[in-house]
């Protein structure tokens, strides 16, 4: 009897993680990779909207150009929402 009303619970346990965890972990993993392979001459868009190209990326921050007058803005690594197609 108390086994069976285990089991539910545990069910529901299991699905949560399959459905929500270990899908937002895979996604965090992929952003984390894609940050570190970040390098000069790349176009990234940040968390904020900006888009520009990378002039120097260093342990924790990126130089970007943002606009064809040189205008430089550093961001933090985690910043960088995605590296566009070039």
């Amino acid at each position: 009897m108390q086994f069976t009303s285990l089991i539910l619970p545990i069910l529901l346990l299991v699905l949560m993680y399959f459905f929500l965890i270990r899908p937002q972990q895979k996604r965090a993993k992929e952003h984390r990779e894609m940050i570190s392979r970040v390098e000069a001459g790349q176009k990234i868009t940040t968390i904020g909207g900006i888009k520009g190209t990378v002039k120097a990326v260093d342990e924790t921050t990126v130089v970007v150009t943002v606009n064809g007058h040189g205008t430089e803005m550093t961001f933090e690594k985690p910043a960088i929402k995605q590296v566009d197609p070039s």
